[in-house]
């Protein structure tokens, strides 16, 4: 999916309620450094799961695994910078590649399972947003609370961490 069709999707939901006359809201949930979250053994466990081989298995263990980073502080009106030792990454997956978006789905792509009756769930890499829609506004309030205590939830399983200061301006 693309940026363009998860937006569509999003709007075409928002819309198609306001015609049936339903209250209508979202949950937009904004991970802390969604892409460090990633456990890599669940999400190669997933991989089989989902029928990938085994020789293909090894090569994301492979890939994903001894990868390495170090953080460089600039520092203001100086010629030296901070810079720390070089250290092995315990969990993620790439952020500036091809596939790390695509690795954060299948990694989180059963958080929406036990509330699709509820809301409509619209991911796209790691924006994960939820359309919450009901004729009766108490069912809509109480279901606009169930999914985002169950996201807070399901992400916190996923060792994800759910940005709550966060608010759209």
């Amino acid at each position: 999916m693309s940026t363009e069709d998860a937006a569509f999707r999003l709007t075409g939901s928002v819309l198609k309620s306001f015609c049936q006359k339903l209250y209508v809201g979202g949950t937009f949930c904004d991970l802390s450094k969604a892409f460090d979250c990633v456990n890599r053994e669940i999400l190669l466990t997933k991989l089989h799961f989902y029928g990938i081989q085994v020789i293909t298995i090894d090569w994301f263990r492979s890939y994903s695994t001894n990868r390495k980073q170090k953080v460089e502080i600039k520092l203001p009106n100086s010629t030296h910078n901070l810079v720390s030792d070089w250290g092995i990454l315990q969990h993620g997956v790439p952020q500036e590649s091809i596939l790390g978006p695509l690795l954060f789905l299948v990694y989180i792509n059963d958080l929406p399972l036990q509330i699709n009756s509820t809301a409509e769930p619209i991911l796209f890499s790691d924006d994960t947003s939820f359309i919450i829609c009901n004729r009766n506004f108490i069912d809509f309030s109480t279901s606009a609370n169930l999914v985002l205590e169950h996201m807070i939830e399901r992400f916190s399983a996923k060792m994800c961490v759910l940005n709550l200061e966060k608010q759209i301006q």
